[in-house]
């Protein structure tokens, strides 16, 4: 008897849903006795919400990973007092166009070293983090193709160097390769006006970059997504935490900026932190929704959730501007 009493203390843990935190008591260590346990901690609001709101119940460790199976529902419970937390993302279907990228070509630029007589400070996670994050889920993951800067210091010539190299190596003009799409990561300083800042204090503008892309410029890309992923700087005001309140046949004639999807890690006139919060939320949440055919634009939204319940959301403030008419699916690239 004791023995059982024991077993049955040590399958105790803690679910909070918004600011209550509530005990449950396991039968097994399994994710779907989890989510049985955590319904059972929701009130009528709750309810009310899922079915106004169109989301769906997550679950969270305290290392603000998801939980989605008895794996991580095991790790959780190896803590002295294990902590589940309760998260809200929207459910939405797929309707509409789509396209699949799963033979896309990714550039990196990442700076993360700057020249003294600058005023920019060094940004040691950019290339500890941010890089690892992001050839871990693109490269690694994906099996896309993926360029990156050769040096973490790098002048505005080279980085324009770079750029003009890579699009030439890959005959990005021609598109031989049948890319279907194109990714393209900015990570370091950034100013006003959407510049990027090289180590050598010149800045880039990341719009001139991106109009190089569009369709008049590169008519064979004209029908391929364009994600651009920007981690910079984008002014000098210092953001404010806050508490959220916790309760046919027609012709039809495109811009030649259609089939941009352009995410900034914040909105303009902000700072941002050297925490690699979004390369390490966006890594780990494709990671585990993308094989479900899930649209990179819901999984863009439980980044922003993901971010938000992370306990430096304040620096970050994920904007993204959208000209695409069709959900984004990423799938693994297969070698032939």
């Amino acid at each position: 008897d004791n023995q059982d009493s024991k077993e049955k203390e040590e399958l105790t843990a803690y679910v909070t849903v918004d600011e209550n935190k509530k005990l449950i008591r396991m039968g097994e260590l399994t994710f779907k006795e989890l989510l049985w346990q955590s319904y059972h901690c929701l009130e009528a609001r709750d309810f009310q919400k899922i079915n106004e709101e169109n989301v769906k119940l997550q679950l969270m460790d305290e290392e603000n990973n998801y939980v989605e199976s008895d794996e991580d529902v095991k790790r959780e419970f190896k803590r002295d007092d294990p902590t589940f937390h309760i998260c809200w993302t929207p459910f939405q279907l797929i309707t509409g166009k789509r396209k699949i990228i799963k033979n896309a070509l990714v550039v990196m630029v990442a700076i993360s070293e700057y020249t003294e007589d600058t005023m920019w400070r060094d940004l040691p996670n950019v290339q500890k983090e941010d890089s690892k994050n992001f050839e871990q889920l693109f490269k690694q993951e994906l099996n896309y193709e993926m360029e990156c800067n050769p040096h973490p210091s790098m002048t505005r010539q080279e980085i324009q160097d770079f750029i003009d190299q890579t699009i030439h190596k890959h005959d990005l003009v021609k598109n031989t390769k049948k890319y279907d799409g194109l990714i393209m990561i900015f990570c370091g300083h950034g100013e006003y006006e959407n510049m990027f800042i090289a180590s050598d204090g010149k800045r880039l503008s990341i719009d001139k970059i991106r109009s190089s892309l569009n369709c008049n410029e590169m008519e064979s890309f004209k029908d391929i997504p364009k994600i651009f992923i920007i981690d910079v700087c984008r002014g000098e005001n210092i953001p404010r935490a806050h508490k959220v309140a916790t309760r046919g046949k027609e012709v039809r004639y495109g811009h030649c900026d259609d089939g941009f999807l352009i995410i900034w890690s914040t909105t303009k006139g902000y700072r941002v932190a050297d925490l690699s919060l979004l390369s390490k939320s966006m890594k780990n949440i494709v990671t585990s929704k993308y094989k479900n055919g899930q649209p990179f634009k819901q999984i863009l939204q439980e980044i922003r959730t993901h971010i938000r319940n992370n306990k430096s959301s304040e620096w970050y403030c994920v904007e993204s501007q959208d000209t695409t008419d069709y959900d984004i699916i990423f799938q693994q690239r297969k070698f032939v």
